[in-house]
């Protein structure tokens, strides 16, 4: 994990707006936002070595992977499970404007990039894209 003198000059370095600089600040001081439960697939916690706390994950066959390779990249600096509630309006396939909340999987700091990260099947988000062409798209 980057000390408070490292997150700064990685911040300076990608040049983030002070927004996204206060965003990731606190992300990085708080609590997963949520608590994820075994609804459908397994899930656990993960002792981090590079986090130096368990990160949770929901599901045995993707989250967990995902996690397991930001152990291994050096790409990775840091990343945080269910990190913030994003406020979500659109309309949904039958004109009804819905409004509700996303909470990502993880955000991503990377040497290069900070990124919220999403691990889904891609018969799912197939699926989401039908269901909720507005929320969800295929780029095919």
């Amino acid at each position: 994990m980057l000390d408070n003198d490292a997150f700064e000059v990685w911040c300076d370095q990608l040049k983030l707006q002070p927004s996204a600089r206060t965003l990731v600040s606190q992300i990085r001081a708080s609590e997963p936002v949520r608590r994820v439960g075994g609804r459908v697939s397994v899930s656990g916690q993960y002792p981090s070595l590079k986090m130096g706390k368990t990160i949770q994950f929901e599901s045995h066959k993707l989250e967990l992977p995902a996690i397991e390779m930001y152990e291994a990249e050096a790409e990775v600096l840091e990343y945080y499970d269910q990190p913030i509630r994003i406020p979500l309006c659109f309309t949904n396939a039958k004109g009804h404007s819905v409004r509700t909340y996303h909470v990502p999987d993880f955000l991503v700091l990377r040497q290069a990039s900070v990124e919220f990260e999403e691990w889904k099947p891609e018969t799912r988000l197939i699926k989401l894209a039908k269901q909720q062409p507005s929320h969800y798209w295929s780029l095919d």
